[in-house]
């Protein structure tokens, strides 16, 4: 499976409060979990792995993997969430309770997909903190609870944001905002802007600014500002009479000539006859 053919369906959301009375055995889910905190302290063992769940942390286990949850010290409150990563088995629509560790077999298992590109989510994906997801986690439990119409679809679509927002804080461990570097491109485009200049705004050196966006889109940010550059004159050829000169220049390119032959590179076609397609 690949991480573009994720497709939520989500079986149980709610608030679970555990104490330092909750007691919890090894269990195996048949289908995927996802847990948050809210609020309080506690540990979830996967496998051969203690995971430390504190205010903000959250992990996502795969379905078929043994984990426990550590009564804590004092409490603590969790978002949980019952899932699957696609709707193939949607038809089991109410929750699968996880069985003992020792009770296990492989095929009771309701979902189960193994991650051809994003392999941490074939096991378990842990992030100690990713705060800016909480509010998305209880539009989920509200929905649910509501059940309005269309709520499923919400749900899902809703996770499927949770998940991606979530592996890309795993793999470059920030958080893409408003104000971040990308959206000061999106706004400064048809300027001079560079690697320099970026660098002194956000008062990062530009080798690093380079290589954070990169890591963001996988182009260097030459290669992105000329992207969003052509993306905003085709947008400025479909919706305006602007001439391909005067587009050049409101998009950042000082040579019309330069423009067209980054616009026929990119869209393999020249502006002129964009245009009349």
């Amino acid at each position: 499976m690949l991480f573009s053919e994720i497709n939520p369906y989500i079986r149980y959301a709610r608030y679970l409060n555990l104490t330092k009375d909750s007691v919890f055995d090894t269990v195996v889910a048949l289908d995927a979990r996802l847990f948050y905190v809210l609020d309080g302290y506690g540990k979830i063992k996967v496998k051969n792995c203690e995971y430390e769940m504190e205010p903000g942390s959250l992990i996502i286990i795969n379905s078929g993997i043994p984990y426990r949850i550590y009564t804590p010290e004092i409490s603590v409150n969790f978002v949980a969430i019952n899932f699957d990563f696609t709707h193939n088995t949607a038809c089991y629509n109410t929750p699968v309770i996880p069985v003992e560790e020792s009770s296990f077999k492989k095929e009771m298992l309701i979902d189960y997909n193994v991650f051809d590109d994003t392999h941490v989510l074939s096991e378990v994906l842990y992030i100690k903190k990713i705060p800016h997801i909480q509010k998305s986690l209880a539009v989920i439990v509200r929905e649910y609870m509501q059940q309005l119409l269309y709520y499923e679809s919400r749900c899902g679509h809703i996770l499927a944001q949770i998940i991606a927002e979530s592996m890309r804080f795993y793999e470059i461990g920030i958080v893409v905002t408003e104000s971040s570097i990308l959206s000061y491109i999106h706004e400064n485009f048809s300027k001079n802007i560079t690697n320099l200049s970026i660098g002194s705004h956000f008062c990062y050196h530009p080798n690093y600014i380079n290589s954070l966006v990169i890591r963001l889109t996988g182009m260097s940010v030459h290669q992105y500002i000329i992207k969003v550059r052509l993306t905003n004159a085709a947008m400025l050829l479909e919706n305006t009479t602007l001439s391909c000169e005067e587009i050049a220049t409101s998009c950042g390119f000082c040579d019309p000539a330069h423009f067209s032959k980054c616009f026929k590179k990119h869209f393999g076609i020249n502006p002129s006859k964009y245009r009349n397609i």
